[in-house]
């Protein structure tokens, strides 16, 4: 069912400042390269939902609130920077945990409290020595962060310019009673800036593309709101096409197809018919489906994704550089796509995997 979207009156880049145990809150940005030879994602958490020791204290304090202490979620923001090239450069990485050759930088680090700081007016985050401004421009990163190497550190300065129309849209994800704020800030931005690698197989390149920006918040952990959540955008001419099939643990999945023209939502599609091909699995036997197709029930307009090429794959997430056809494409044209397991986050099986990826710089306990 297609529907004209309402224009949102609040902040999209606002802070719920959430503090139940659990809770999380993330500003994700990425972009792809004009070549389609680069590809980037980043990421500034509070209540880092893929920090095991955070999953684990909110559990325990929900257990037994007369015996173990709420986590604070400051205590557990964190940062994530990870730059593809898929023109066949790679970086020889050994070890457990290691992000893959195709990863030229990857970074996904936990920070106590005294490492954040946050500004509304003018909008900014900061986490370590990385940070998050918005101007009458756009938004500006900063990244200063140690790689998965701990003998490499990561330095990118990115500027992503909102399309003129730029207009965002808000919508609870959630199931009964457990809202999950998912806010489209930005959906189409030009990008363009410099990433640089200090150490072994480092160096430095220009970055010159086209990219997004969403904002998420949720007052429960998110294991405990969503079973599965798969996303996914494309850029074509003047048009995004964007995605989510969110599975709530209680309540109906919700699968949403937004069409952005100029940056504004121009169409949005409610519970549009969804095909999927047979799933496959990858390493870690999570599956997923390579192939989907969602058709509006009211034109018959379809959007189009195949899952081609693996950007990360682990346990309980993937990242694809996915091809995609909709309407007003001439071509197939290159994206992105997403997909969470959350069952997976706080599995035994899986969950003492997390540590080897996760990074906790000048790490100290929390106060209290």
């Amino acid at each position: 069912m297609s529907a004209s979207p309402m224009p949102l009156a609040l902040d999209p880049d606002r802070f719920f400042n959430l503090k139940t145990p659990g809770s999380q809150e993330w500003w994700y940005f990425d972009a792809l390269s004009d070549d389609g030879q680069q590809a980037l994602a980043a990421t500034f958490y509070v209540g880092l939902p893929f920090d095991p020791e955070y999953g684990k204290a909110a559990k325990r304090h929900l257990r037994r609130p007369d015996r173990h202490s709420a986590p604070f979620p400051l205590d557990h923001c964190g940062l994530s920077f990870r730059w593809y090239r898929t023109d066949g450069a790679s970086v020889p990485r050994r070890g457990r945990g290691n992000p893959g050759r195709r990863s030229q930088a990857y970074s996904l680090n936990s920070h106590r409290r005294d490492a954040f700081d946050h500004s509304a007016s003018p909008f900014r985050i900061s986490i370590a020595e990385s940070r998050l401004e918005r101007d009458q421009q756009g938004y500006r990163l900063v990244i200063n962060a140690p790689d998965w190497d701990p003998r490499r550190r990561i330095s990118a300065e990115l500027r992503f310019r909102p399309a003129i129309g730029t207009e965002p849209f808000e919508i609870d994800l959630g199931g009964d009673g457990s809202a999950h704020h998912w806010i489209l800030a930005a959906s189409d931005c030009q990008v363009e800036g410099t990433i640089a690698i200090d150490g072994p197989w480092g160096g430095a390149a220009e970055f010159r593309g086209r990219g997004y920006h969403d904002h998420n918040a949720g007052a429960e952990a998110l294991s405990s709101v969503m079973t599965r959540w798969e996303w996914g955008r494309v850029h074509h001419d003047d048009r995004t096409e964007i995605y989510s099939i969110a599975e709530p643990t209680r309540g109906p999945t919700q699968t949403l197809w937004l069409s952005c023209q100029n940056g504004k939502p121009v169409r949005i599609c409610h519970q549009p018919a969804r095909s999927m091909a047979q799933p496959w699995k990858n390493w870690f036997f999570m599956p997923y489906h390579g192939a989907l197709t969602l058709t509006d029930d009211v034109d018959g307009q379809r959007l189009q994704r195949w899952n081609d090429h693996h950007l990360d794959s682990g346990p309980f997430y993937q990242r694809w550089l996915a091809e995609f056809r909709g309407p007003g494409f001439r071509s197939n044209r290159l994206g992105i796509s997403e997909l969470l397991d959350t069952r997976r986050l706080t599995h035994p099986l899986f969950n003492w995997m997390i540590p080897y990826r996760l990074r906790r710089p000048g790490a100290t306990r929390p106060p209290g």
